[in-house]
């Protein structure tokens, strides 16, 4: 069977995000949890004014939302996702 992984996503009551499970053989034998960090109000209306119209759209059309604020939360939700799955791959062993 070999190494393998599960990604599922975090309830929202528990910071969201991502956790991770690293399987050998069908037995988990590691993981990590990869939550959506908590930031200040200024840190997110500074990502969204350094955005692009293209990516602003792009990060509402993700977010199903026109609220920028829910923008900001899929984009870090996107990012804790894209960090565990790199560590995954690193487990398998697939390179980038």
């Amino acid at each position: 069977m070999g190494r393998s992984y599960e990604i599922h996503p975090r309830p929202a009551d528990l910071g969201a995000g991502w956790n991770l499970k690293l399987l050998e053989n069908g037995q988990e034998a590691g993981g990590g949890v990869f939550p959506v960090e908590e930031e200040n109000a200024s840190a997110g209306i500074a990502w969204w004014n350094g955005l692009t119209e293209e990516k602003r759209r792009h990060w509402l059309m993700m977010a199903a939302s026109a609220i920028p604020a829910a923008a900001r939360h899929a984009y870090l939700l996107a990012e804790a996702y894209n960090e565990a799955l790199d560590e995954a791959e690193s487990w398998v062993g697939v390179k980038s």
